[in-house]
C-alpha cells in the first residue's frame, strides 16, 4: 500500500445552541476557525462576510495529523475525548451532530486502512461519527 498523511479535525453541528455550551467543554482545544453560531452572519474562515445569517451552529477544532496508520491515530483521538462524553451525549439529545472529519492525503495509486469493530464501537459509544475526504497528494492541506 502507497503511504498516506491525514488530518483529524471534530466538527460540531446543532441546530438551535450556540457554540459556547460545547466550546469550554472541549478545552484545551482551539477552534480552528471562530465558530459559526446559529442566527450570526455568515463568515468565511478568514471573516470576510458572505451574506445572511447562519441557519445552524458549526464547529471545527484540530485533533492531529500524522502520516500513516490513520486507525491508531483516530483510537487516540477518542480516548482524548472520553472526558467530553456526558457532554457530547447531551449535545447529541439536544439535536447537535459530531463527527471526526479526516482529510486523508493520498501519496500514490490507492490508500486503504481498515477501521476495527472495537474503533468503531469506541467511536459509536463517544456518540461521534466519522467522515472521510480523500484528497490526491497534490492538493493542499
Amino acid at each position: 500500500m502507497h503511504p498516506y498523511r491525514y488530518r483529524i479535525s471534530l466538527r460540531l453541528r446543532h441546530p438551535s445552541v450556540t457554540s459556547s455550551a460545547i466550546c469550554a467543554a472541549l478545552l484545551p482545544l482551539k477552534p480552528t476557525y471562530p465558530p459559526q453560531d446559529i442566527g450570526a452572519p455568515r463568515t468565511a474562515p478568514n471573516g470576510r462576510l458572505l451574506g445572511g445569517l447562519n441557519t445552524e451552529t458549526f464547529a471545527t477544532f484540530f485533533v492531529s495529523r500524522g502520516e500513516n496508520d490513520l486507525a491508531e491515530a483516530l483510537g487516540e483521538a477518542a480516548e482524548r475525548m472520553e472526558p467530553c462524553r456526558e457532554c457530547f451525549a447531551l449535545w447529541r439529545a439536544s439535536g447537535g451532530d459530531i463527527e471526526f472529519f479526516v482529510g486523508w492525503f493520498m501519496e500514490g495509486g490507492n490508500v486503504g486502512d481498515v477501521f476495527e469493530p472495537e474503533l468503531l464501537a469506541q467511536l459509536g459509544g463517544l456518540g461521534i461519527g466519522l467522515s472521510l475526504d480523500l484528497y490526491e497528494s497534490d492538493r493542499d492541506e
